[in-house]
């Protein structure tokens, strides 16, 4: 009976150990540390618009809107996790010379306000803000194209709405329980009770569980012509995976490039073509 009595208190220390574990990277993650890109589109000889947008659920978000008076045409610019939009500026800003661009900074990103962020999810609503700002502007022709997280969020945003033309989803990760998997396996017996607790935050706080946002899961889904790109190195990525997609869904198209891993692929000598090919084939 003793016995019982201290493996019973094991297993319940074990639990409440594993349970402030999750409450302390559940609290890291969502709330990551604001970066600041000191650079701006007037670095690049680009006039610009700073502008701020209001969610609809009261969160103020920062953006750049980067004006194109020969084109009809928008692209919502979106960036990683944890960065700020002048972080994609440098190696996207060429989309510019065909098309008005609007960077954002995500929801507790860069100069927005908030102070959680979803790693994706929630962020829908920032994209679904700027598009509303484009619209109001006379912009009804609009594509998204998202970096990592951005991409992530773009791809939900195109299963939700129905009012943009095409994504470019670079480097995305399929689920951020993957992620975490990968990152917990270090903590060997406890990682499994602290993703189970996680997953579970994520619903109380969300209203959904981190489980249900997977893009491979939801790739039917998937109305909008889309283009994946990815390194066959992106283990955050996994390539192998996005090299399907458009065998399940025509409207998918997939580039993956050799030898890159993740936050690289914006490197590749030939990216400007493969995005610029692409738009002009679905987005003209």
């Amino acid at each position: 009976m003793k016995l019982f009595k201290i493996f019973g208190k094991i297993i319940l220390y074990f639990f409440i150990i594993s349970f402030i574990i999750s409450l302390l990277f559940f609290y890291l993650y969502s709330r990551p540390k604001k970066t600041q890109t000191p650079n701006t589109p007037f670095d690049f000889k680009l006039n610009y618009e700073d502008i701020e947008l209001n969610t609809i659920d009261g969160i103020k978000i920062s953006g750049w809107f980067i004006p194109n008076k020969d084109s009809n045409k928008a692209i919502i610019m979106l960036h990683g996790w944890p960065a700020d939009k002048g972080d994609i500026l440098a190696n996207t800003f060429f989309m510019s010379k065909k098309y008005n661009l609007l960077y954002i900074d995500f929801r507790a990103m860069g100069k927005s306000g908030g102070k959680i962020n979803s790693g994706g999810y929630k962020e829908v609503l920032d994209i679904k803000a700027a598009i509303e700002y484009l619209k109001k502007r006379g912009l009804k022709d609009i594509a998204l194209y998202g970096y990592s997280m951005g991409g992530f969020a773009a791809i939900f945003y195109s299963i939700n709405y129905n009012d943009i033309k095409v994504v470019i989803s670079d480097s995305p990760y399929d689920n951020i329980y993957a992620i975490l998997k990968d990152f917990f396996k270090f903590y060997w017996i406890l990682a499994e009770p602290i993703l189970w607790f996680m997953n579970f935050e994520y619903k109380i706080l969300y209203g959904k569980f981190i489980t249900e946002l997977s893009i491979s899961k939801n790739i039917e889904k998937i109305k909008t012509p889309t283009l994946f790109i990815c390194g066959d190195k992106d283990d955050i990525c996994y390539s192998k995976s996005i090299e399907g997609y458009n065998s399940i869904n025509d409207k998918i198209e997939t580039v993956i490039l050799k030898d890159f891993s993740h936050n690289e692929s914006i490197y590749y000598r030939g990216y400007e073509k493969i995005v610029m090919e692409f738009l002009q084939r679905r987005f003209e």
